[in-house]
């Protein structure tokens, strides 16, 4: 349109018309640039990790991973070296950390993400969580129903299970060695020496239901949550899942996203709100959280370091809470 008043005559001042081609041009990648390193603002956010109060980090689309020093109020866009999209992150102190993604991405720190470093994965799947329990020993869950394995922090990584047609949104492990991964129809495979994995019996599988994370809890027990406010317990290791009918009231047929126990509490964070309680049986209660989320807004991801939990939307949006009850939100 500028083009064409400026043929017609239509501006009377060449200075003008420069200004305005100018602000067009320039202004726009001026605002990109400061807006891609906010997370969320040009690319979605999918995962969030934090070792203490002030390192952490965010990954998102196309290979973006954001680093803060100070507690969320600065980010850094580290170089990734990658297009494909982040699915999970994973630091187990302020060095070493991983991150997974599409087409068999696997990369790793060694210095907090001032270089990343591409492991060599087995197979080309996407890679959809990542879960580490040190600096040796790490899995990954994904795509085929597959689990990989490595015992000296990915220099090599081993095919542990493979071949069911599922996609696995979650993995974790107990203190002991128990692990359990599970994701699309409800389907849930366990291990008891982080190698042998069995597929376990559960109150859900079917094509309904999606489990989007898996948590252990203590006394050899286990939470489950996923779509459509779905929530699973096993009392232990020895148990059956059990389907729980606590957080519909709350949460209605909103997938739960992430769950996770914080201190004397289970936390729970569904696409609108986050919820606490004592027991997998409830009372469960909506918890407090600062200001609004903004139109369109996901709470997607939730991190626990045992001193602080961490709660991130998909349009960047963070809270944090040291009690689980009471949430800020990162101005």
């Amino acid at each position: 349109m500028i083009v064409r008043l400026i043929q017609k005559g239509g501006f009377k001042s060449r200075p003008f018309v420069l200004l305005i081609l100018i602000f067009f041009i320039f202004v726009p990648i001026g605002f990109s640039r400061d807006l891609g390193k906010i997370p969320g603002r040009l690319y979605y956010s999918l995962c969030i990790s934090f070792v203490d109060s002030e390192n952490g980090w965010i990954g998102g689309q196309f290979g973006k991973i954001w680093h803060t020093e100070d507690g969320g109020k600065t980010w850094e866009l580290q170089r990734s070296n990658t297009n494909e999209n982040i699915s999970d992150i994973y630091f187990v102190d302020k060095k070493n950390g991983w991150a997974v993604g599409y087409n068999g991405l696997i990369l790793h720190t060694e210095d907090g993400g001032k270089t990343w470093v591409r492991q060599k994965s087995p197979l080309k799947y996407f890679w959809k969580a990542v879960y580490f329990k040190d600096k040796g020993h790490g899995w990954i869950a994904g795509e085929m129903g597959t689990v990989l394995g490595t015992d000296d922090g990915g220099k090599k990584w081993k095919v542990l299970i493979t071949g069911d047609d599922i996609m696995f949104h979650t993995i974790t492990f107990s203190p002991d060695g128990h692990g359990w991964a599970s994701g699309e129809f409800g389907v849930i495979y366990a291990s008891k020496d982080s190698k042998k994995w069995f597929l376990q019996d559960n109150a859900i599988a079917s094509q309904e239901y999606t489990v989007w994370s898996i948590s252990y809890i203590g006394n050899h027990q286990v939470v489950a949550s996923g779509i459509s406010s779905l929530l699973l317990f096993k009392e232990d290791y020895n148990s059956s899942w059990k389907r729980i009918y606590a957080l519909e009231r709350l949460n209605g047929e909103r997938s739960l996203f992430r769950i996770c126990k914080f201190r004397d509490k289970l936390v729970c964070i569904g696409q609108k709100g986050i919820y606490y309680s004592t027991s997998p049986y409830g009372p469960w209660k909506r918890a407090e959280m600062e200001g609004r989320l903004p139109y369109g807004e996901w709470l997607y991801d939730l991190w626990n370091n045992g001193k602080r939990l961490w709660v991130l939307g998909i349009k960047g949006s963070i809270y944090f809470s040291d009690d689980g009850i009471k949430w800020k939100r990162l101005k």
